[in-house]
């Protein structure tokens, strides 16, 4: 019996996948894994150091690298990345200045001299006259069979095979410290001086530059390679700093877990946290009872930024499922006398919840196909948004103007609505929180709902838990707005959580349970909250004591640093019967 009850919710969700665009838009995702096991982090030989601002190379598998051993004596090293075994080669040529690597010869400059090495045995295959006289480091990198040499602000080309100086290039940027070769055309410039930051750079269009945020520790950029054009490595041993990274349009992720992508590259998804959760429900009567009946909500399954599997429901419950695709239960429970009380594992699961990334086409705009049919719930005003009114009018018109481009207004909206301070709130309406500039959670999606709609795009709120990972349970504490976007579906945009400010993109990995067109939850009436009774039975409440506990089991703890403080909103308390919950 139990068989066929899963095969029925199955098959109910299925339905309500595709029955509408109101639903989530199915989606199929790929694994991205890293090129090499970084599960178990290098042991760097304790007699060997290396200097902060010297380089490393990467070729065929190996990482090249100088090394001082106690004695101070210099000699180069070789970093078997499948293996991690490492070993010195024999190494004559004096103190190394410079590495760069070019169609399968490794070229190293010391004072005076530019030794051509072949990349498999690192045998010395000629050397030529070059004219770098100092003992300090100097990168070098080639491209296009040209060795670049950075000196100062400006890069110096030479000749592959001359080692002749052929011409300068003033590089757009100061104190430029460090680069590697990004690809044929492209160099990455890296300095402590600006951070974690690196400036992209193509000596034949300088004009044509660009730059990254990358996650890590900005020394540990001294010591990055490239696998491929947006697959890079760090191995530093100095900051400890190993492992992969991937470039995703702007965004760098890494790769110490899959990442995972949608097909035809619509979103990422990555640094997944996963738990299994139990819905524990416990009931007392305070007098002899009927049968009574709970609506209890269950957390969204299978969208892009979280996924669940094994499920298990108590047999004592129906599945069901709204006409906006949101999951509930309704719980059962027998005849009870005053006194009695029950415990009842409700429901279980194993829940995976990611860091979402979506690709906005920076050439969609607004039109007919953007607000299409079905999607007219997520348009409509209501008293919380007063979209028509002076107030809301005259802020869509400072921020947005004439803009029509649609990832421009998604972006000006969330730009705006981050910067709104956080206070917690009281369900007031998008004027007034506009006018008087502060508001909890509520309130910052009140706006964001208003702004957007004004527009004709959809929107709808998201019921759902803002995580913090130590708690061992998950409550209802907070909301934001997803957006529709023809082509990708329903997008988050978080003000409260990082990176805030971009829209389809949050860090916070909530748990969902709902979204909807308006306030309510068409499941619960008189408050915020994932159990109540069944709207036929409220009269009951004050026979009632009841109190729904959505524990996390075996959490894996997210050792992750997270940059940008999330707003934790006021968490929510066990509810017993009559209780009206308040969520900022």
């Amino acid at each position: 019996m139990k068989k066929t009850f899963l095969i029925l919710v199955f098959l109910s969700f299925l339905f309500s996948l595709f029955a509408s665009p109101e639903r989530e838009v199915p989606i199929f995702w790929k694994e991205l894994h890293s090129k090499y096991n970084w599960k178990t982090k290098p042991t760097f030989p304790e007699s060997e150091s290396v200097e902060l601002f010297e380089s490393i190379l990467y070729t065929e598998g190996r990482l090249l690298l100088q090394t001082k051993d106690v004695t101070k004596q210099n000699s180069l090293l070789v970093w078997n990345l499948d293996s991690g075994e490492s070993k010195k080669i024999d190494w004559d040529g004096g103190k190394v200045t410079g590495l760069a690597e070019c169609s399968g010869r490794i070229f190293v400059q010391t004072t005076k001299t530019l030794w051509d090495l072949d990349a498999k045995t690192f045998v010395v295959k000629r050397k030529l006259p070059w004219s770098n006289k100092g003992k300090s480091w100097v990168d070098i990198v080639c491209l296009e069979n040209k060795i670049y040499r950075l000196v100062a602000d400006q890069l110096e080309v030479y000749g592959l095979d001359s080692g002749e100086l052929e011409s300068k290039i003033p590089l757009p940027f100061s104190s430029v410290q460090r680069m590697t070769k990004r690809s044929e055309k492209e160099i990455l410039l890296i300095s402590s001086y600006w951070g974690n930051t690196i400036q992209v750079f193509s000596p034949k269009d300088p004009t044509n530059s660009k730059e990254w945020k990358f996650p890590v520790n900005h020394r540990a950029l001294f010591k990055l390679v490239t696998l491929s054009e947006n697959h890079f490595l760090i191995f530093d041993p100095i900051t400890k700093i190993y492992g992969e990274w991937m470039v995703f349009e702007n965004s760098i992720l890494p790769l110490d877990s899959p990442i995972e992508v949608a097909d035809g590259s619509r979103a990422y998804r990555f640094s997944p946290i996963q738990n299994k959760i139990e819905y524990q429900f416990s009931i007392t009567a305070l007098s002899d009872l009927p049968e009574t009946k709970y609506q209890i909500l269950l957390p969204k399954q299978n969208i892009s930024s979280q996924r669940l599997s094994e499920e298990e429901f108590d047999v004592a419950s129906i599945s069901e499922i709204d006409d906006y695709g949101n999951r509930s239960l309704v719980l059962t429970v027998p005849p009870l006398k005053a006194g009695d009380r029950k415990e009842i594992k409700v429901y279980s699961a194993l829940l995976t919840r990611y860091k979402i990334h979506w690709n906005l086409d920076p050439k969609l705009t607004l039109g007919k196909t953007q607000n299409g049919e079905g999607l007219e719930s997520f348009l409509m005003d209501d008293w919380f948004l007063k979209m028509d009114s002076d107030v809301v009018v005259e802020k869509r018109k400072s921020i947005f103007q004439n803009e029509t481009n649609l990832k421009q207004i998604l972006t000006k909206t969330q730009e705006y609505v981050s910067s709104i301070p956080y206070q917690s709130g009281s369900f007031e309406s998008a004027p007034k929180v506009i006018e008087k500039n502060n508001g909890g959670c509520t309130e910052h999606s009140h706006v964001t709902m208003a702004l957007l709609r004004g527009m004709g795009i959809p929107s709808r709120l998201v019921w759902n838990y803002l995580p913090t990972e130590s708690s061992k349970e998950i409550t209802f504490n907070h909301k934001f707005v997803e957006v529709w976007v023809e082509g990708l579906g329903w997008i988050p945009m978080e003000p409260l959580a990082p990176p805030k400010s971009k829209p389809g993109i949050t860090h916070a990995r909530h748990v969902v349970f709902a979204g909807l067109p308006g306030t309510n939850h068409p499941k619960i009436v008189g408050g915020d909250r994932l159990v109540q009774l069944s709207k036929d039975q409220l009269g009951l409440a004050k026979k009632i004591k009841f109190k729904l506990v959505v524990a996390k089991i075996e959490t894996e703890k997210d050792t992750e640093n997270m940059d940008e403080k999330v707003i934790i909103p006021k968490t929510n308390r066990a509810l017993n019967s009559g209780e009206d919950l308040i969520v900022p």
